[in-house]
């Protein structure tokens, strides 16, 4: 699925840093709509992603980073049937009358979900790995009308694996099928010409996104 979240490679956005960008949060409630997005979302980072990515076009381009995790959040509570749309939008104007917002402190719940993030998750090691560290691959030119996560940019062009990863739940079918992650090496020049220098891009890719030269 090619949406307007897939911008890499594209111009005409305005420049991509700016004074405070550095900085993980400028609001409370950016840290407040981080962690409800970690504790109310999909279970897997895919599953987070295209949640983000059915955020209309319009209103992608327009909201703020954390406001689209907060929008990941309310889908994901509607679409598990905690909450409604409607119980959402009765607070928010109940909050915008005055109405001091609740408050609970469960230190056991947060223990828990600060234990939750912490744990690690690596890739599994690769059952059938189809490539090798030094091999040639192209990426496959294709346009899926299902969920992807391989950036337009790269479909069609050649690049060199440079690390095997290890096996990962395929986004594009199920989290259940799996299958090797490569970082494959391009060369920039090699994706958007001359003008852009010498310097190298490294995307992750699952195998069924690559072919050989």
């Amino acid at each position: 699925m090619d949406g307007v979240h897939d911008l890499g490679g594209m111009q005409g956005f305005g420049p991509a840093t700016w004074p405070g960008a550095e900085e993980p949060t400028h609001a409370d409630w950016e840290r407040r709509a981080f962690v409800l997005a970690l504790a109310t979302g999909p279970y897997s980072a895919h599953g987070f992603r295209h949640t983000i990515e059915r955020i209309g076009p319009a209103r992608y381009l327009e909201e703020s980073y954390y406001g689209k995790w907060l929008f990941e959040a309310e889908l994901a509570l509607v679409e598990t049937g905690a909450i409604t749309h409607a119980e959402v939008d009765a607070m928010a104007a109940r909050l915008a009358a005055g109405e001091t917002p609740q408050r609970t402190d469960d230190p056991v719940a947060a223990a828990k979900l600060v234990r939750a993030l912490q744990r690690r998750r690596p890739l599994r090691p690769p059952v059938a790995p189809r490539f090798a560290v030094g091999d040639s691959v192209r990426v496959r030119r294709m346009r899926p009308f299902w969920h992807t996560r391989c950036p337009r940019y790269l479909r069609g062009a050649a690049g060199v694996i440079a690390i095997v990863h290890g096996d990962d739940g395929v986004p594009d079918v199920d989290n259940a099928v799996t299958e090797t992650v490569y970082a494959v090496r391009f060369a920039a020049r090699d994706l958007w010409g001359a003008d852009v220098g010498d310097h190298l891009v490294h995307a992750d890719l699952w195998q069924r996104y690559l072919e050989p030269v």
